[in-house]
């Protein structure tokens, strides 16, 4: 029998926090070394291939689908502004060597320009990715975050507060509050496969860590041009692993479920 959730983005009301997660907005400092793992999923104009990328970090990686051979490749590499240079990291299981993909991201549209190459020289292709789902007007976010330190707790540090920053005009949008997460690091990815990135968040409240697997999701909703809290999602314990080439969504501990018509339907 299938578990059936309404993806749709519902706000939390905040009434029950406990003194601990009411902070003041003024002891609240800027944190500059969060990391924001993005995650796009692209795929070739002409629908060969399917990329599923995390750029824009220390250690850019990806996964390629290759629907007319059944294939899949793993990558990882380097990344220089706009340039990837990746290779494949599961060779052993590939026919004539390692692949190599390099190739020219525009990290505001999303489109990339790559070119696919075996070691051996026996293979070479050009291949133009564009986002699966493409939106005109998409919002172009950047991040600045806020948290407390020096705690004596759990964890030194925790995330407080997430400012949503419009990279076009420098304005704030939103700011994000209510919540205790990691500090380290943020999830951005489309949750929903709606083609809007939506934000994960390492819940640490109530004495969590991040070894619980529990997680905080804000969706962005396009209708209000909002992020807002997703009950529904939080009630899942583990991390969502995409995937985009199937529109389904691996929360671990044999919790896959299939994205249809912004339904969230567990597949047995």
């Amino acid at each position: 029998m299938k578990t059936k959730l309404l993806l749709c983005i519902a706000t939390l009301i905040f009434s029950n926090l406990s003194r601990a997660e009411i902070v003041n907005a003024t002891e609240l400092k800027p944190f500059s070394n969060v990391r924001v793992s993005m995650q796009r999923m692209l795929h070739s104009k002409e629908d060969r291939y399917f990329l599923s990328l995390y750029a824009g970090i220390w250690n850019p990686h990806a996964t390629l689908y290759d629907f007319v051979y059944q294939q899949e490749i793993n990558l990882k590499g380097l990344q220089k502004g706009d340039q990837l240079i990746l290779k494949s990291v599961d060779s052993a299981n590939l026919e004539n060597g390692q692949y190599q993909f390099t190739g020219l991201l525009d990290s505001n549209t999303g489109d990339l320009k790559a070119l696919l190459s075996k070691s051996d020289h026996s293979f070479e292709q050009s291949i133009q990715f564009e986002p699966v789902i493409k939106i005109s007007n998409k919002p172009n976010f950047i991040f600045k975050f806020y948290g407390l330190d020096n705690l004596n707790e759990s964890y030194s540090t925790v995330l407080k507060q997430l400012d949503v920053v419009n990279k076009n005009n420098n304005t704030v949008a939103q700011s994000l509050t209510g919540f205790t997460a990691f500090p380290k690091s943020i999830g951005y990815m489309d949750i929903n496969f709606d083609g809007y990135y939506d934000i994960v968040l390492s819940d640490i409240s109530q004495g969590r860590s991040i070894k619980d697997k529990r997680y905080i999701y804000w969706m962005y909703n396009p209708k209000t041009q909002k992020f807002q809290r997703s009950p529904q999602l939080e009630k899942i314990v583990g991390f969502p692993d995409l995937h985009g080439e199937k529109q389904q969504i691996d929360f671990g501990n044999g919790q896959l479920y299939q994205v249809e018509n912004g339904l969230l339907n567990r597949i047995e």
